[in-house]
């Protein structure tokens, strides 16, 4: 690989929000499970593993659903997001350093942009989903604000280092996990009054934890880090065959353990507890690199549409679906949240009850249809040339009233 090169203040390049858009329906499809609950006299959790159990002799398509989710999405969506978070703190350290900002004022914005943040993460986990990932991104952008000025092979042996976390905090989430219990009571429970007290409840817990769920995200931050500086998503161009053969690798090594622990969500393989975490640590790690593997393969897509005008936004009418998942990349945030609204109207007891007993299959669909609501949602903004409600209060928040309300379009901004 070439020695890194400054990335330029230039317009916002689409493969890091194709790739958030995109993600952000791993996210959907992994979230709606959260919401499932079984029907009774006292409404209560039931799992995402519904499948034919153990020692059956044929799968049925609840089986190859929890296996497919396993495969693709499972652990992959939120270290792809760390990875575009770590990317997203080097552009913009890059672009300050570019237009001359001193190191102490760029770190200056930098916290100002995550604290903010970590405020917003903070009401959503307290008000909508405690499974709130947001705070965890926010400590992750702080913390990285004491790297930017790092060399990057410091960071590379940071990122390696902090792998080994990563394997045994993948390891330990399967050796605590507790069958048949919710995650987040306060998402089944049959009263409004109850989850509004659990969730605030909840949500406190999850962004005191959140500091510690940098254990399973540093290496990702740090990597994507590290190459913002070589600009692989920007200008994949000089290094597309290594690119390319990175990308299969760690896809088909993510697919190759995402494969077993599918069958422990089918209970078709039933392996000791010293064997299962094993399995899932190895997955956490192989995981996080297919997570990689899928924003290298959008980069290279990107690359492609844009192969006769580099630099060029991409058009509606020339690559509607690249153009989409870019209009909900750029408002990720709102989008994110926006899943939240829905799936609390949809799903609970108290609300329409849709998480009455879903199957695997079922949820898949129902998250695969809140993710296009809001994917919709994005593109009629972007038609309008309207950043995301979230964006807008978070760009007031960090840079200000004036500064916040002026700018460019989101096609350009940082």
């Amino acid at each position: 690989m070439s020695a890194p090169r400054t990335a330029p203040a230039s317009a916002r390049v689409p493969a890091p929000d194709v790739a958030r858009g995109l993600m952000l329906w791993v996210i959907a499809v992994a979230n709606v499970t959260a919401w499932i609950w079984a029907p009774g006299p006292t409404d209560g959790p039931r799992d995402r593993t519904l499948g034919a159990g153990a020692g059956t002799a044929g799968w049925t398509a609840d089986d190859v659903v929890n296996t497919a989710m396993s495969m693709l999405v499972d652990g992959r969506g939120f270290p792809l997001f760390s990875f575009l978070v770590g990317y997203g703190v080097g552009q913009i350290a890059a672009r300050e350093a570019a237009c001359g900002t001193p190191l102490p004022r760029a770190r200056q914005l930098l916290v100002r942009r995550y604290g903010w943040l970590l405020l917003i993460g903070a009401l959503h986990a307290c008000l909508l989903f405690p499974g709130d990932i947001i705070t965890a991104y926010a400590f992750g952008g702080l913390f990285l604000t004491l790297l930017i000025a790092e060399g990057t092979a410091t960071l590379l042996v940071l990122a390696g280092l902090g792998s080994v976390l990563m394997v045994l905090y993948g390891a330990a989430s399967w050796a605590v996990r507790a069958p048949g219990t919710a995650p987040f009571p306060s998402l089944v429970t049959d009263s409004a009054q109850e989850h509004l007290a659990l969730v605030l409840a909840e949500g406190a817990g999850v962004v005191a934890f959140a500091p510690l769920q940098l254990l399973g995200l540093l290496p990702m931050l740090l990597l994507g880090l590290a190459l913002s500086r070589y600009r692989v998503l920007e200008d994949p161009g000089p290094r597309r065959g290594r690119l390319l053969v990175t990308a299969v690798a760690c896809i088909g090594a993510g697919l190759l353990t995402g494969f077993g622990t599918g069958l422990l969500t089918t209970d078709m393989l039933e392996p000791s507890t010293t064997a299962g975490s094993l399995l899932t640590g190895l997955d956490a790690l192989t995981g996080a690199a297919q997570g990689i593997g899928y924003a290298l393969v959008v980069a290279l897509v990107c690359a492609r549409a844009q192969r006769r005008s580099p630099g060029t936004p991409l058009r509606a009418r020339e690559h509607p679906a690249l153009w989409s998942l870019q209009a909900l990349g750029r408002r990720s945030m709102s989008g994110y949240i926006a899943q939240s609204v829905l799936f609390t109207v949809l799903m609970p007891p108290f609300a329409l009850g849709l998480g009455r007993a879903l199957t695997p299959t079922a949820a898949l669909l129902l998250g695969t249809a809140v993710w296009l609501a809001t994917l919709l949602g994005a593109v009629l903004l972007e038609r309008r040339g309207l950043r995301g409600p979230v964006e807008t209060v978070h760009r007031r928040l960090f840079l200000g009233p004036a500064r916040g309300r002026s700018g460019p379009h989101p096609a350009t901004s940082a």
